[in-house]
């Protein structure tokens, strides 16, 4: 079997509803020698079976199980140990790529000289208007370390490009890996890391990354726990950067949007709980994350002016 130009790595945790089709559309991938790895995450649905019967119809499939449930991160880095591709590309269970995806970002991430390159999202999911994620606010050609700061602040009413999905060579990513600790968030602190070790970011902008929104999706779900594991890996981002004199004004916003999320989640669930001194303490500790609230509340007018 060629060496593979590309290896498109699957974490699959309970996810043999869509597991089939984003399979398939990795596997239909145009012009390009390519190998899939799927690796389940010690599923409790049928998801390991039925990888091994996909495995089982097309020798470029690999089937490969996590020691115990690790999480998107962890089951990526199972993954990479195991890829043999000159690129690393990333799709999540539940999405697809359209045909032409791989070989039109390798072929523009070789022609700017860029080490990683993402494109557009293509939103798509049952009750929601098919639309791209990015839509007018398309980032430059060239995605800096600065500009990606500014560009993944949370709850910005700006879209957030932590949520691009995108390849990168695999000679970059060397001995870095996810952060095994992050359900939320891993892939976002692993481009911060490429960036401040000097890797070119690229953007392509058409959206060939196919991306399913539905009530289980873990991206949409933020936690105290989470919330509080995103905060602590951001500690590490944040030496990191004062370390490089990096510390610039969009830095300084990410830093405390996050911050600001923490509470907020964390104020949230102590509601839930009935645990009001809790929540009044996390707000009291971030004042600002108050305005947090007014989501929940045009997230609930909005449904209830489509029923009327």
């Amino acid at each position: 079997m060629r060496t593979p130009e590309i290896s498109i790595i699957i974490a699959c945790y309970n996810g043999a509803r869509f597991l089939a089709d984003a399979a398939s559309s990795a596997l239909a991938q145009k012009n390009i020698v390519l190998e899939v790895l799927i690796i389940d995450d010690h599923s409790t649905d049928e998801s390991h079976e039925l990888a091994n019967k996909l495995a089982n119809k097309d020798s470029r499939i690999k089937v490969l199980q996590t020691p115990k449930n690790a999480g998107p991160g962890g089951a990526r880095n199972v993954g990479i140990d195991a890829m043999r591709g000159r690129w690393y590309a990333m799709l999540d269970c539940d999405d697809t790529f359209a045909p032409d995806r791989c070989r039109a970002l390798i072929d523009a991430a070789e022609k700017a000289g860029a080490d990683m390159i993402a494109d557009d999202l293509a939103v798509f999911g049952d009750d929601i208007e098919p639309h791209r994620h990015l839509g007018e606010a398309q980032p430059p050609s060239t995605i800096t370390l600065e500009g990606y700061f500014a560009g993944t602040i949370m709850y910005s009413p700006r879209p957030n490009l932590g949520f691009l999905k995108p390849i990168i060579r695999a000679s970059t990513l060397d001995q870095r890996r996810y952060r095994t600790d992050l359900r939320i968030g891993e892939d976002d602190e692993l481009v911060i890391q490429l960036l401040l070790s000097g890797a070119n970011y690229a953007y392509h902008s058409q959206a060939l990354y196919n991306y399913r929104k539905h009530e289980a999706s873990i991206s949409h779900r933020l936690s105290a726990d989470h919330s509080a594991l995103m905060v602590k890996s951001e500690e590490n981002i944040r030496a990191q950067v004062m370390a490089a004199g990096r510390n610039s004004d969009d830095y300084k916003k990410r830093y405390s949007a996050i911050l600001d999320a923490a509470a907020f989640a964390d104020s949230v669930e102590a509601l839930k709980e009935k645990q009001l001194s809790r929540a009044i303490s996390a707000i009291a500790a971030r004042p600002s994350a108050l305005r947090h609230y007014a989501m929940p509340i045009a997230a609930h007018w909005k449904r209830f002016a489509q029923k009327s």
